[in-house]
């Protein structure tokens, strides 16, 4: 039987997208993905046609939360019609688009859901915070309360 990994890394990253970060008490609702192309890990979530559904950004869709890491999910993302664990309340590790500071607002870019502390032409995520802070585009702790 051919090896299936061959090489191993010394050290595993500390954190991925969409991993909740602290055991301290979290609000994670079940909604089902719309999307064609599926919600991936630590993306935004935004209100989908009916009231238990979502999509990734939108434009003028009510943001809902994000997507919990799922290591059950086979593609490494949510697929169309897959139940998706949205954060409401907690601490979550998310891809930060430019440096951010412990304490910033959290704006999303409605057309592409990238997140980041810069208000021009973003919308802001109601109760979220940057937790921790970045020296440049990286993964950053975003808190929801």
């Amino acid at each position: 039987m051919p090896a299936i990994q061959s090489t191993y890394a010394a050290q595993h990253a500390r954190w991925v997208e969409g991993l909740v970060l602290t055991t301290e008490p979290n609000v994670i609702v079940t909604r089902i993905a719309e999307d064609a192309e599926g919600v991936g890990f630590g993306k935004v979530c935004v209100q989908g046609d009916a009231d238990n559904t979502i999509t990734d950004s939108e434009p003028s869709k009510k943001f809902e939360g994000i997507a919990v890491l799922d290591a059950t999910q086979p593609n490494g993302t949510y697929e169309r019609y897959a139940s998706v664990a949205v954060l409401k309340k907690g601490v979550v590790a998310v891809q930060a688009s430019v440096a951010v500071a412990k304490g910033d607002a959290v704006y999303f870019v409605p057309a592409t859901g990238v997140l980041t502390n810069v208000s021009t032409n973003n919308t802001l995520i109601p109760n979220a915070q940057w937790d921790t802070s970045t020296s440049g585009a990286g993964l950053a702790a975003l808190r929801l309360a």
